[in-house]
């Protein structure tokens, strides 16, 4: 790097000061004020190195998030005089309490209708959502009710016979059902909602033949009529104690990721192997040699908190807003997570909270930011500050929030549109591949 001669207050150069002086007539020799520049002079040379070598040690941010549209717009930036570790964007969470990931009380069928209730908007699951019939939500009018829903008259069946087809307000529709049927007769009134929660480079089928059929989307896209994230992280009402707790004590591994499907289209695999050029990944699954199978899920997270670093939180597809469990679960742990794909990490989670690996100009860049980490515990720690002012919701928690948003609409909203769903889904994804040239150059290094 080339430095300029520093000009100082009166446009001296540094390097004209260290020329030799000759005394003045009166023979007063160099002036004070020269004295003074000149220190002057020196101190901002030794600053000017002192920024170039930080410069040279940390790799700097690149702009490829920008190549995005979506991305630019919408991206959090906080500018509110906060403490380390707080956030302004994210809601403070939800009084739902005393509510188990899976509320098998509420994945039966009820029994007899209960006349006594008010009047009800009622919300058909038309075919099963993962092998799930009752949605992961659950039936009757209890869940809205132990969701503490702002509206809470709805009631929720899987049962197609249940109701006449002139009842139904709302008919939940999965895309990767197995059953992708529609009924023989359709109400005017009745709401046909879209739901699916993974990327549309993995569509397995085609979309065309549904244009005009869905009112509503229910997905994992922010622009959803209700969007429908693999997880939510909410601010906590009251700050835990502060901590000094050192999260990389003890820590021996670097970085760990656990997969099973060995070849996607966004080249995860491709991004890894590039990486472990400089840094160690352990390998769990069927695509490495390592094993924790999925039956030991606890026992596997605890081992990834007490050993691990990193975990790379690597999406099989690179499509917009599409940011799975994998991120979220980590978030839970003592990790930190390092997340690849195209979901706006910044409106789903507290500001240094995960690495970004798109956020470098290079997988180079990137392992050398984790070698960086990995020797300076007080940067390191850094990434679990916001701990103390968040937390991640449980399962039931943050799946319960799109359908609260569901019935409210259905007792507030009287508009009619439809979806041009192959448009709307796939085009409008955006989503790229291993082969996109400024992806292509990313993995490779």
């Amino acid at each position: 790097m080339h430095h300029m001669s520093p000009v100082l207050l009166d446009g001296t150069t540094h390097s004209r000061l260290l020329q030799v002086q000759e005394p003045s007539e009166k023979g007063a020799g160099v002036p004070v004020i020269q004295i003074v520049l000149y220190v002057l002079g020196v101190v901002t040379i030794l600053m000017v190195l002192l920024i170039s070598n930080k410069e040279d040690r940390l790799p700097q941010m690149s702009s490829l998030h920008s190549l995005l549209p979506w991305m630019s717009s919408a991206s959090v930036r906080q500018t509110d005089p906060l403490e380390l570790g707080d956030s302004t964007h994210l809601p403070y969470e939800d009084p739902v309490v005393d509510v188990p990931d899976e509320p098998m009380d509420m994945f039966t069928e009820p029994g007899q209708y209960d006349t006594n209730n008010p009047p009800l908007k009622i919300i058909l699951y038309w075919n099963e959502f993962i092998r799930k019939k009752h949605f992961k939500f659950g039936y009757g009018r209890e869940p809205f009710l132990r969701a503490k829903c702002h509206v809470n008259t709805c009631f929720a069946t899987g049962d197609r016979t249940r109701f006449p087809p002139n009842q139904i307000d709302a008919l939940m529709w999965h895309w990767r059902s197995y059953d992708r049927s529609l009924p023989k007769q359709r109400s005017p009134h009745t709401r046909y909602v879209y739901v699916v929660t993974e990327s549309a480079s993995y569509l397995f089928g085609n979309l065309s033949p549904f244009k005009d059929v869905f009112n509503w989307t229910f997905t994992h896209r922010l622009d959803s009529d209700f969007p429908y994230p693999y997880g939510r992280v909410y601010r906590r009402h009251n700050p835990l104690p502060v901590s000094n707790h050192n999260y990389a004590q003890n820590k021996t591994k670097m970085a760990a990721w656990f997969v099973t499907n060995c070849k996607t289209v966004g080249g995860r695999e491709t991004l890894v192997k590039t990486l472990q050029q400089w840094i160690d990944v352990d390998i769990y699954g069927g695509c490495g040699k390592l094993k924790c199978p999925k039956s030991e899920r606890k026992k596997c997270h605890q081992m990834i908190s007490k050993h691990y670093k990193f975990y790379l939180a690597f999406e099989n597809s690179l499509c917009r807003d599409y940011i799975t469990e994998k991120f979220f679960n980590m978030l839970r742990l003592d990790v930190v997570p390092v997340v690849y794909g195209l979901g706006n990490y910044s409106v789903h989670a507290p500001p240094h909270s995960y690495i970004d690996a798109l956020s470098f100009p290079s997988a180079k860049s990137l392992a050398d930011y984790l070698l960086y980490l990995n020797t300076n515990d007080t940067a390191y720690n850094e990434y679990f500050r916001w701990k103390r002012y968040h937390l991640v919701a449980k399962r039931w928690q943050h799946i319960s929030r799109p359908f609260c948003d569901l019935c409210e609409r259905l007792h507030t909203d009287n508009t009619t549109k439809t979806y041009n769903i192959h448009q709307w889904f796939v085009k409008e994804s955006h989503c790229v591949t291993k082969d996109t040239p400024w992806i292509k150059s990313f993995i490779n290094g």
